[in-house]
């Protein structure tokens, strides 16, 4: 299970009011340790991070959903990201993703993850802040 994983379930259990999902944490994490101009490939990275996590795998491992399933999940988990004001979507589509966090979604990972286990999370991601 990568940190993120480990980290968000963390954040959730902390916050359990904030109507998100694990995998909503995962993206919210990936895009704060992986701002857009990191130039790093948003769409393809998030689907990556998230075949690594139990939260969508099968007992035994593996994943049970299709490339295009798994990129619709983190469009899907982006949509609600936007919705509660945590992120600026400026592109997404089935190849191409340019967004950002707004200034409540980095308060909202501030004041959910204590900077160790932060500190961690961007190591995992590669510190690209």
């Amino acid at each position: 299970m990568p940190i993120v994983e480990l980290v968000a379930k963390k954040a959730l259990a902390r916050n359990p009011n904030i109507g998100l999902e694990v995998v909503d944490l995962i993206v919210l994490l990936w895009m704060f340790s992986n701002p857009y101009d990191s130039h790093r490939r948003q769409l393809s990275s998030m689907r990556n991070i998230l075949k690594m996590s139990e939260t969508l795998q099968v007992p035994g491992g593996g994943l049970d959903v299709t490339e295009e399933e798994l990129t619709q999940i983190v469009l899907g988990s982006l949509q609600k990201l936007k919705d509660k004001g945590l992120v600026y979507i400026q592109s997404a589509g089935v190849h191409y993703i340019k967004g950002t966090l707004t200034e409540s979604g980095i308060k909202l990972v501030n004041d959910s993850v204590r900077t160790p286990l932060l500190k961690r999370v961007t190591a995992e991601f590669g510190n690209n802040p």
